[in-house]
């Protein structure tokens, strides 16, 4: 019996979107790459990289944007689709933001570590 992960990991490209229907209580995991999440109802983006993962919280759909070119294991049921990538202009504005947000988080860590209030580092 083959028991690898091989088979389980969905690969996408930059760009490329999976559409997970009725996403309630359905994971998602990143093996190598940068996700960008957002969900119905929700008005936060995650993004995700190595190793993270996310249990979507919201009925309704969920969209989960690839960053960079991805592989990810997706537990989430058969309503789920991979939708084309956005075009590159797209691509690269959500590149930046993301890489926004992760200097942010970043700044954040740091300013704790300080112990020096983070809207004072930045």
């Amino acid at each position: 019996m083959d028991t690898s992960l091989a088979k389980s990991i969905t690969k996408l490209a930059t760009g490329e979107i999976l559409r997970v229907d009725n996403a309630l209580g359905q994971s998602i995991a990143v093996v190598q790459g940068m996700l960008w999440i957002t969900q119905e109802g929700d008005r936060r983006d995650i993004f995700l990289s190595d190793g993270d993962s996310f249990m979507f919280s919201r009925r309704g759909t969920a969209l989960a944007q690839a960053v960079t070119d991805t592989k990810l294991l997706a537990f989430v049921g058969e309503a789920a689709e991979v939708i084309e990538p956005e075009p590159a202009a797209a691509a690269d504005a959500l590149r930046t933001r993301a890489a926004h947000i992760r200097l942010n988080q970043d700044l954040a860590v740091y300013a704790r570590m300080a112990q020096v209030p983070a809207h004072q580092v930045a």
